[in-house]
């Protein structure tokens, strides 16, 4: 994770991309982007979860997860 965030600096570029995707995501109801959203994101609230003050940081992805999903069923018209 030193690697991805740390020497590459890609903590900005992977946080700006997750949002992006997320608002992009919501506007399209695509439950496929919602998911790549969450991916990008993974390894910033990683990185948040470490320090004390943020231990709840690593269960956000599961916002999209779970957004993810309905999007899908929704789509699949099996939630109404």
């Amino acid at each position: 994770m030193g690697l991805l965030l740390g020497t590459l600096n890609l903590f900005y570029p992977l946080l700006i991309a997750s949002v992006s995707l997320f608002i992009y995501a919501l506007i399209k109801q695509s439950w496929g982007l919602m998911l790549i959203s969450a991916i990008f994101l993974y390894p910033d609230v990683w990185y948040f979860s470490g320090s004390p003050r943020f231990p709840w940081a690593i269960f956000v992805p599961l916002i999209h997860v779970i957004l993810a999903i309905l999007l899908y069923l929704k789509k699949n018209k099996i939630f109404y």
